[in-house]
């Protein structure tokens, strides 16, 4: 192993990473102090006492940041608040360093009840693929995502010509699935 890769392995890992940690944290002490400071007049009401080792102001902020996150969760669920937070997603947050890692981690963002793109097979110097059809032009260009086994999250994307298309009357879920376990179970699929 040579010093350049090691070099850029650490690199990657304290940007992917370590980097993105950080900021969390630094994010969610400046929101606990700004919580504190607004429930500071509550301080005269409770008790002095200590709680797990912790102070009171310290665990209602905690507590109110979590209430607030998980409301905030359940208003993004919907769909007019998911259109603006789409724009938000795309505009800002895939600027912040590991956003895009982290939330592939917490969501599947590949599979959806509504998503309308299509499953088809790629043939590539007569070897066929399972793609995803991201896109296709005036000009009988598609453009394909092909994923990568297991967790088709990760793949690469082509420009493809739709003669060397076939699409399959299948959903992505179901694609995905097939991906996890390795393509077992998808000579079935075509016919």
């Amino acid at each position: 192993m040579n010093l350049n890769s090691t070099i850029r392995r650490l690199l990657l890992g304290f940007i992917l990473v370590i980097l993105p940690i950080v900021l969390l944290l630094f994010v969610f002490h400046k929101v606990k102090k700004l919580v504190q400071d607004q429930i500071l007049p509550l301080e005269s009401h409770l008790p002095g006492e200590k709680f797990l080792g912790f102070g009171l102001i310290s665990l209602i902020s905690v507590v109110l940041i979590l209430l607030i996150s998980y409301l905030a969760g359940v208003l993004i669920e919907s769909k007019r608040m998911r259109s603006y937070f789409t724009v938000l997603e795309k505009k800002v947050l895939v600027f912040i360093p590991g956003y895009l890692v982290i939330k592939s981690k917490f969501t599947d963002s590949s599979v959806s009840d509504d998503d309308q793109r299509k499953v088809v097979l790629v043939n590539e110097n007569d070897q066929w693929k399972f793609g995803i059809e991201i896109e296709r032009n005036p000009d009988s260009y598609c453009i394909i995502f092909l994923p990568f086994p297991p967790d088709a999250k990760s793949g690469e994307l082509k420009l493809v010509h739709e003669s060397k298309l076939r699409a399959l009357d299948m959903k992505i879920g179901k694609l995905v699935s097939l991906l996890r376990h390795y393509g077992q179970g998808g000579s079935a699929l075509i016919k």
